[in-house]
């Protein structure tokens, strides 16, 4: 890691657990810099999501993280959470207007943007997913890969320097997968894929981090990871 450069984000000695499920994520310490792309892989039950979860301040356990040097506590949620933005699993999750726009625009609004460049923001973002010709259509109405682009335009609208993707190719048929990968390799943020696709994982990502019953057991390169079978079999991961 590059001295000259500081840590978009910094974890250190996380821990987490939720009262019927202890030890889920156990002294997690990582850094990343600006422009990393991350994938974040395990077996099911990993920690995956949770570490997601305490990374975005919607759940909080022991140790410390910071965001671009600040400490993620309350006082600094509102600049935290322009900075960073996470895309759910489930796109149902994310979405809850009964038009596009209005999912799109709904975090802008929070931060009383004026309505012009609101506008803006919602057509840039619609537009680098494909979306924008769905801008006031009911999202109830779309297909899963549709929904998944609109809730990363949702994300993408805020203009956040980094992005975390919870599982974003499950249940995607291949055409709508293509139209993630797609996406994602125009993004210039600091990106976060937690998976357990590891041909997605090769695709987007040069770093790896395994997470395996709540530790971290592996931080380095994704492509010495695939040469190293025991690597990915021992920790419930496929070759590809």
């Amino acid at each position: 890691m590059d001295n000259n450069i500081s840590p978009i984000v910094e974890i250190h000695s996380l821990s987490f657990a939720y009262p019927n499920a202890p030890h889920i994520l156990m002294d997690i310490n990582f850094s990343v810099l600006p422009g990393e792309r991350i994938a974040i892989a395990g077996p099911n039950g990993a920690g995956k999501t949770t570490l997601f979860l305490n990374m975005t301040g919607l759940v909080q356990g022991s140790g410390e993280i910071l965001v671009k040097g600040l400490r993620l506590e309350k006082h600094n949620m509102p600049v935290i959470r322009r900075t960073m933005g996470m895309i759910f699993q489930s796109p149902d999750d994310q979405l809850f207007s009964t038009r596009v726009y209005d999912d799109v625009a709904y975090g802008l609004v929070y931060q009383g943007m004026e309505k012009d460049e609101i506008n803006r923001h919602v057509q840039r973002a619609l537009s680098d997913v494909g979306m924008l010709n769905s801008i006031y259509a009911v999202p109830y109405h779309l297909s899963l890969g549709q929904k998944k682009r609109v809730a990363i335009a949702s994300v993408l609208s805020m203009q956040p320097d980094i992005i975390l993707f919870d599982e974003p190719t499950m249940g995607l048929d291949a055409r709508s997968q293509r139209q993630f990968i797609q996406i994602a390799n125009q993004l210039h943020q600091t990106i976060f894929i937690a998976t357990h696709d590891m041909r997605l994982a090769a695709t987007l990502c040069r770093r790896l981090l395994i997470l395996d019953e709540g530790r971290l057991v592996y931080d380095g390169s994704l492509q010495l990871a695939l040469q190293d079978p025991d690597v990915l079999e021992d920790h419930g991961l496929e070759m590809i």
